[in-house]
């Protein structure tokens, strides 16, 4: 085991999410320390440990492989660019291209290579990827081959601009502005935060670094906990702007565990909230900028969508702000045992359907008391969602709890990275707790809210071995990976995944969810096995999901066989010549397959030809499939059901069963536009 300093940057970054803020400066090394604030123990830093040690040197063998990196569009050459080329347990080589835009790797073992290209103004490349997130192909070398003409693409960022005014046509100055782009997963649209401005003092903004796609641009001014509550009576002095937030600057001390030696130092935190004040309303009550999406909507799911194109330069995103009434919704959350404290909770819109982008969520999080607030609330319909989530010991991630300090909260987080030996920890005896509730804000703030939590649902089972090999033992069987994810949008994720984990007796069972659908995801299958399917109620729910509502999904059986069942063959092009630069995607004929399937879905797959045109897909689970070639990389949208829909009908229909190896050849045809 090998242990990491915890660095500068390290103790900074957790410090800034203790304190939930966005930007720390200042810190200590060392693998242990506490952060003091007058003579008060505010935070606990606990040593980072990592499993193994460093990749090793390549090995020196007699391949080569020469190239060129060249702009997608213009076939123009690309110099300076970091060209890097990885084979798994060695350390990658990286070099530079020239004014040409060449680079070369000499004295190569044989293997299969990544390579990818990486230049400040450019999306990243890989060898293969022909289009900004498509899939990328691998470069195979034997002892003593050559490889030339390994041309790897790059596109230059796109940018979009324009300006933030407010009701009176004057700039809003220091307006957070977001650029989202639209992406797919499980068969639905996500938003994925793709860059960022703040407006200058002419209300403009300009982002830049987008690569090319399909964007939401978005003004987030949900409200946050400003620095001001967060440090209370602990600052040493008024935070600027008054209580809406700012930067907090205060000197602390920080000490070595097990040392007398401290030094002092100054931390200065911002607060990020970003939302510029919008004064009063004639009955003195304070107003606020709510969330808008260009042009002008109040949700993502009907905001504008702006194309952008390599190396474009779209102004015009141009917003008119009008202020709200500011509303507050406070209240308790209750569980079990009475006030819940460090719960989470989220405000969401409820017209925020699916495509919901994670800057229309408000969050807070309980004091010791159980109370929480949110602040700067316009009116509407709101999913109100709370959880708690017991402590899970044993690997990554990270342990958040709420310490007193002089009568004031202050949220610490415990960050580890850790491997234990024999298998994985056992699950924490302590339930999840949840709660979910529409709330409606009119034209008042609503105070005095009673969230009641209830506990949380689980997934268990039993774990079978279906083949003619040795079960694996109770150790092998304990290293099985469990993990519940969301199958849709609509699924209340505020832990982002939820363990399981596997006993002496082949028992299974996750933590506890809230209601909504999920997917079984299992990794760490024991050597010489591999996943069947977990069967609930007659359906693999590692494929389609299980939809938790009242009830826990208990008699699961988990199986895995040693007889898996793969998909094979060759791919040629219209003239029969093998294709050796397709993409072959393999999705299930049942179209209701396509949609709620998670991030990494069994039965949807894509994989790129190699140089003689063959291909080669699996494990996949039993069941009927359109396979189809396409020329070049799939797009980064792949997933899309329309995209999905309109290449099965030039597909080939294959049926696998247990254990079948099925070899088909494919002819490449254009894929949809």
């Amino acid at each position: 085991m090998t242990r990491l300093p915890t660095a500068r940057t390290t103790s900074a970054l957790l410090l800034a999410v203790a304190l939930g803020a966005s930007q720390v400066a200042g810190a200590s090394d060392g693998q242990e320390i506490r952060i003091r604030t007058g003579g008060a123990v505010t935070a606990d830093i606990s040593e980072m440990m990592v499993s193994g040690g460093p990749a090793g040197p390549m090995e020196v063998g007699t391949g080569v492989i020469v190239g060129r990196v060249v702009e997608a569009d213009a076939n123009t050459p690309v110099a300076g660019t970091i060209v890097t080329l990885s084979v798994g347990g060695f350390t990658p080589l990286r070099v530079l291209t020239d004014g040409q835009g060449r680079f070369a790797f000499r004295a190569l073992p044989k293997g299969s290579f990544s390579i990818t290209a990486t230049r400040p103004g450019f999306v990243d490349g890989a060898h293969g990827r022909l289009q900004p997130g498509g899939t990328a192909q691998t470069v195979d070398l034997t002892d003593d081959q050559r490889t030339g003409n390994v041309d790897i693409l790059v596109w230059r960022h796109a940018a979009v601009a324009g300006t933030v005014l407010d009701e009176n046509n004057d700039p809003l100055v220091g307006a957070p502005v977001r650029a989202l782009r639209r992406d797919y997963s499980g068969g639905r649209q996500r938003l994925v935060e793709a860059g960022s401005d703040s407006t200058d003092d002419r209300g403009q903004y300009r982002i830049s670094s987008l690569e090319p796609g399909d964007y939401v641009i978005a003004l987030p001014m949900t409200q946050r906990p400003s620095v001001d509550s967060l440090l209370s009576d602990i600052r040493e002095g008024p935070l600027p702007g008054g209580g809406g937030g700012g930067t907090a600057v205060f000197a602390m001390r920080v000490e070595r565990s097990g040392s007398e030696s401290s030094a002092p130092m100054v931390f200065s935190i911002n607060d990020g909230s970003g939302v510029p004040p919008a004064g009063y309303d004639a009955d003195g009550q304070p107003l606020t900028y709510q969330t808008e999406f260009f042009t002008g909507a109040l949700s993502a799911s009907a905001a504008t969508l702006i194309p952008l194109a390599a190396g474009e330069e779209r102004g015009g995103a141009d917003f008119r702000l009008t202020p709200v009434r500011a509303l507050s919704i406070s209240g308790m959350v209750i569980g079990p045992d009475g006030p819940a404290a460090n719960t989470q909770l989220q405000l969401i819109p409820a017209d925020a359907e699916d495509l919901v982008s994670p800057i229309e969520t408000a969050t807070a999080t309980t004091n010791a008391n159980g109370q929480f607030e949110f602040t700067g609330v316009p009116s509407g319909q709101y999913t109100l969602r709370a959880q708690r989530t017991p402590r899970f010991f044993g690997g990554p991630g990270q342990n958040v709890s709420f310490t007193s300090i002089s009568g004031a909260q202050m949220q610490i987080t415990t960050q580890r990275v850790v491997t234990r030996p024999g298998g994985a920890a056992p699950l924490p005896t302590e339930p999840t707790l949840w709660a979910e509730t529409p709330i409606s804000v009119g034209r008042g703030s609503l105070a005095g809210l009673s969230v009641a939590l209830r506990e949380g649902l689980t997934v268990s089972g039993q774990v079978a071995f279906q083949g003619a090999a040795t079960p694996p033992t109770p150790e092998a069987r304990s290293n099985i990976s469990l993990t519940l994810v969301p199958a849709d949008g609509r699924t209340a994720d505020l832990t982002a995944i939820a363990r399981g984990r596997v006993d002496e007796t082949g028992g299974f069972k996750t933590v506890g969810v809230p209601a909504g659908k999920y997917i079984l995801r299992v990794a760490g299958a024991p050597q010489g096995w591999t996943l069947h399917s977990a069967t609930f109620g007659g359906r693999d729910i590692t494929s389609t999901a299980v939809e938790l509502k009242t009830d826990n999904a208990a008699g699961v059986v988990l199986s895995f066989t040693d007889r898996p069942s793969e998909l094979n063959g060759t791919v040629r092009d219209s003239s029969g010549n093998p294709d050796t630069t397709a993409s072959v995607i393999v999705f299930p004929t049942d179209r209701s397959a396509w949609v709620d399937t998670g991030s990494q879905p069994r039965k949807l797959h894509t994989s790129r030809t190699s140089r003689d045109g063959s291909f080669k897909i699996g494990p996949l689970p039993p069941g009927d499939y359109h396979v189809v070639a396409i020329e070049g990389s799939a797009p980064r949208s792949w997933q899309d059901p329309a995209w999905l829909d309109a290449v099965a009908r030039a597909s080939t229909a294959v049926r696998l069963g247990e254990g079948d190896t099925r070899v088909i050849t494919l002819t490449s045809s254009k894929g949809p536009a």
